[in-house]
């Protein structure tokens, strides 16, 4: 029989299930954090879980991409100009962030990863209920290949050496 997975929006009283994705840090955020980060009106969760188990979850905020991400206005308008609209410009324009993304190691490698990041590209693409341009993520190093292989653009050279570097997705690209 076919597993049967749901995808639940993580609430204070919640019981988590078992979920270990190899990586201690994304681990803590979702036993010990991401309650948290609800409650203090930072981050939301979601669960993918079948009967047993959570399988992978995401969590999304609120963010922008700003002129002072790239450092100056003409690198923003070199970069961003082409995808902007016509008239009225901004100092920054509206994303959604994922806050953490992690797969259980029992379905890494099994392509959960990138339907998560198809699911909420076209959940905001079509179901856009307060303005949003790009998905933006902080990523580890370790998973840059992965944002890439899924189309995320770097939107500074400003952190290559760090341990995380920021990476979007231009929305209006699926229209």
């Amino acid at each position: 029989m076919e597993n049967q997975f749901n995808l639940i929006k993580l609430t204070d009283n919640y019981q988590l299930k078992p979920f270990d994705c190899g990586d201690a840090d994304l681990n803590d955020f979702l036993l010990n954090c991401s309650k948290d980060f609800s409650r203090g009106l930072l981050a939301v969760t979601y669960l993918i879980e079948d009967e047993n188990n959570t399988i992978a979850f995401f969590s999304l905020a609120n963010d922008k991409i700003s002129v002072t991400e790239l450092g100056s206005e003409s690198k923003w308008a070199e970069r961003f100009k082409d995808l902007l609209p016509i008239g009225k410009q901004f100092n920054s324009y509206p994303a959604t962030k994922i806050v953490r993304l992690a797969v259980s190691l029992d379905y890494q490698f099994k392509g959960w990863g990138d339907a998560i990041l198809d699911y909420l590209k076209i959940w905001f693409a079509t179901d856009n209920r307060t303005g949003c341009k790009y998905i933006t993520v902080d990523a580890y190093r370790a998973s840059l290949k992965f944002y890439e292989k899924n189309k995320m653009i770097y939107l500074t050279s400003k952190d290559r050496k760090s341990d995380t570097r920021l990476m979007y997705f231009d929305l209006s690209k699926l229209s």
